[in-house]
């Protein structure tokens, strides 16, 4: 009787140990594993090196304007350059259109889809015009093999275009910009998801400018842009405009509504990309006060600029680029931004 009771202790001492040692196992095995995932949180592994796939890529794109030289002083939220700009990023391939016998084709049916039906001018091998006379004297002009095109509406030969019929709402305007495309089949699914702005214009000498509110306008100007690539911002090279950007008069009638139509807008293959490594932050920063930068927009007769914020995003251009390639981003004060190329030197060329 002894020994069984004694065999009966020892077999609880075991169950009871041995249940205090696994709980110890698992404890143990959550405290170590929560500290690894905090130490990599804090000390990630190094990404891997730039691939460089694509080779020597063509330099960035950027419109024609005259120098404006500035001088720069830097006063960001911390004082300082940033430090938590990467040091390599991600470049996607952009297919360009090549000729095809069906290019005319497609270029007709989308000139036709907005009501320019006559035969058209050849301008060059890949330009033509379409003119109209209804509802005032018109053109679309559009590159057949990019798809590039202008659509224009001589407004200034109706006086009554001045007399506002209709007034929109910024997304009541948006809307409108949607429809026409998609009526046209060239709503491309990253610019319906990306993002725009509205502007209230005016005419004035016969041009159309900025006006101070909606109840002064007789035309809105929606800008469309891309939406983030890569989870990255997509910038394009104008202030004043989306690379595609349409001006609507305030006039009821659906087909005087749209007096300028601008379309620019070349795909994205998300599927294909390679990883480069960039300028600095300090020498892109360099290069911007030494008037190596493209200056997008800022305060007519400024001298000085405070920048005040630097980051990177993608650059759209306004031409087929093959590339879309990253560029430093410069904010600062007197509504001044400004881009400089991100990649390393020695890819590109």
């Amino acid at each position: 009787m002894n020994n069984l009771g004694e065999g009966s202790a020892l077999a609880r001492k075991v169950i009871k140990y041995g249940g205090i040692g696994i709980v110890a196992l698992m404890v143990g095995r959550l405290v170590i594993g929560g500290a690894i995932s905090y130490y990599k949180k804090l000390n990630p592994p190094p990404p891997p090196p730039p691939d460089v796939k694509f080779g020597k890529l063509p330099k960035l794109i950027f419109p024609e304007k005259p120098t404006v030289p500035l001088a720069y002083r830097l006063e960001t939220r911390t004082g300082t350059l940033p430090t938590n700009l990467p040091n390599q990023f991600t470049v996607f391939f952009m297919p360009i259109k090549k000729p095809n016998l069906l290019a005319y084709d497609m270029a007709k049916a989308v000139a036709n889809r907005l009501n320019f039906i006559q035969e058209p001018k050849k301008l060059t091998e890949r330009n033509y015009r379409w003119d109209s006379n209804s509802p005032v004297p018109s053109s679309f002009t559009i590159d057949i093999i990019t798809g590039a095109f202008v659509m224009n509406r001589k407004w200034q030969d109706d006086p009554s275009y001045l007399t506002p019929t209709i007034f929109y709402n910024e997304s009541q305007a948006v809307d409108r910009i949607y429809n026409l495309l998609s009526r046209v089949e060239l709503l491309p699914e990253d610019i319906k998801t990306g993002t725009y702005t509205v502007q209230n214009l005016k005419a004035e000498n016969g041009q159309i400018v900025s006006a101070v509110s909606l109840s002064q306008s007789q035309f809105v100007q929606v800008n469309l842009y891309r939406k983030s690539v890569d989870e990255t911002p997509v910038v394009s090279p104008r202030a004043e405009r989306g690379l595609i950007s349409g001006i609507l008069a305030l006039q009821r009638e659906d087909d005087r509504q749209f007096v300028q139509l601008d379309y620019n807008y070349f795909p994205v293959d998300m599927q294909t990309s390679a990883v480069y490594p960039l300028i600095t932050v300090g020498e892109a920063w360099k290069r911007m006060q030494s008037n190596g930068g493209y200056i997008v927009a800022v305060k007519p007769e400024t001298k000085e600029v405070t920048v005040r914020e630097i980051t990177l995003a993608y650059y759209d251009a306004e031409q087929p680029q093959q590339f879309m390639q990253p560029v430093y981003v410069f904010r600062g004060d007197s509504d001044f931004v400004g881009y400089v190329p991100a990649l390393a030197d020695e890819w590109v060329e």
